[in-house]
């Protein structure tokens, strides 16, 4: 028979436990609302202007006691779209600012562009696309298509028919448009998956490894394992070590299975080697055991482990560079993203899945991975030779 009294009895000690429990109190409080702010503020903040370089190369053509350039009118068109910034380049510095990712795309204008559009009735944009943001560069696509029809409709205003030596009538046809494109990294079969993938593989290979070694290591503690440990002449970083191994084989193969699955059941793209991912991969392994080990000290209980997923793992995959550019933050966010080792992990996925990169030319955002690493084994060594229950 059911007991109302007893029922309020248990809720009430359950209330009374968890409120014992100030640092879960405040967490529960603090947490969501950093979170919260976080998200408002990426959602709501505008993006970055697209850079957009010109070559314009247009001799330009008299038609009807008028000198006609389109490719000066590309440009002006471009100016009016608040997503660009459009850049007036040689050939050269497109070039550099290509090979630097320091401009998305760029438009090169032959020196008959103008004549040539007028002669075959079709305006076609050539443009390189930097390529290393599938979805950036689709979205590129569909906005020059527009910027394309106007610049083209820039002949209609032209005079009008009276001039008997041209080859056309502007006033009275229409003019096609089309966009030759050439990418310098992956390609017009690139999809948004592809451009998350190797996010989604460093953010669940962080998350889950980290998790696994919180809870296990904090069992090893619970079960007086570790205690009996630090009576032996084992040294602390020995301690560490010795889990670190032990922990990083079922990271790794958690890592594997992760990539594996990825790459040939999703069949997503990629240009690098497997091995390079694979390397960037056990880094991150390496320091999310590590991390794991270092917090798990922290706590008394699974409860509390499970409060450091929304603090550590939540707070990297919004500013680390998963769902949002990093550009494309307010600048005082930014230098929060770059102290998260989730960022370089994803830039060295991202170029070398994407771009072909090898690991030597990701090396500054591995070498971050692997400082953080030895930053971490240290303060786990500290911490884990004190740690007690």
């Amino acid at each position: 028979m059911f007991n109302k009294g007893r029922s309020q009895i248990l809720a009430l000690r359950v209330i009374q436990q968890i409120w014992a429990d100030k640092r879960t109190v405040v967490l529960m409080t603090i947490i969501p609302v950093i979170l919260l702010s976080f998200i408002g503020i990426l959602i709501r903040h505008d993006p970055a202007k697209l850079v957009v370089g010109v070559v314009n190369n247009d001799d330009g053509f008299a038609m009807m006691g008028n000198e006609v350039n389109l490719g000066d009118r590309l440009i002006e068109v471009l100016g009016s779209f608040e997503e660009f910034d459009a850049q007036v380049m040689t050939t050269d510095e497109a070039r550099d600012q290509l090979d630097a990712a320091d401009a998305d795309a760029v438009i090169t204008v032959p020196p008959e562009f103008t004549q040539n559009v007028i002669s075959t009735r079709t305006l076609t944009l050539d443009i390189e696309y930097e390529g290393s943001n599938p979805m950036l560069s689709e979205r590129l696509n569909t906005i020059f298509a527009r910027v394309a029809l106007q610049t083209a409709n820039t002949l209609a205003l032209v005079g009008s028919s009276t001039a008997s030596d041209l080859p056309l009538d502007p006033s009275s046809i229409e003019f096609a448009t089309a966009i030759d494109a050439t990418y310098l990294h992956s390609g017009p079969e690139y999809d948004t998956l592809d451009y998350m993938a190797p996010a989604l593989i460093g953010f669940f290979v962080f998350f889950l490894v980290f998790l696994l070694t919180c809870i296990s290591f904090l069992r090893e503690r619970v079960v007086g394992t570790l205690e009996r440990l630090q009576a032996t002449p084992i040294r602390p970083h020995e301690i560490i070590i010795g889990y670190m191994l032990g922990f990083m084989v079922f990271g790794i193969f958690q890592g594997t299975i992760t990539l594996v699955f990825t790459v040939f059941i999703l069949d997503i793209h990629y240009a690098g080697n497997l091995l390079n991912i694979f390397v960037v991969e056990a880094l991150l392994v390496m320091l999310s055991v590590n991390l794991g080990i270092l917090l798990s000290t922290f706590a008394q209980n699974e409860f509390q482990v499970l409060q450091f997923i929304p603090l550590i793992v939540t707070s990297q995959g919004l500013l680390g560079g998963v769902i949002w550019q990093i550009e494309d933050m307010p600048g005082w966010l930014q230098p929060v993203s770059y102290v998260m080792p989730l960022t370089y992990a994803n830039e060295a996925l991202r170029k070398v899945m994407i771009n072909g990169d090898s690991l030597l030319d990701v090396w500054f955002p591995v070498l971050v991975l692997i400082g953080f690493a030895v930053v971490v084994i240290g303060l786990a060594s500290r911490t884990a030779g004190r740690a007690k229950i």
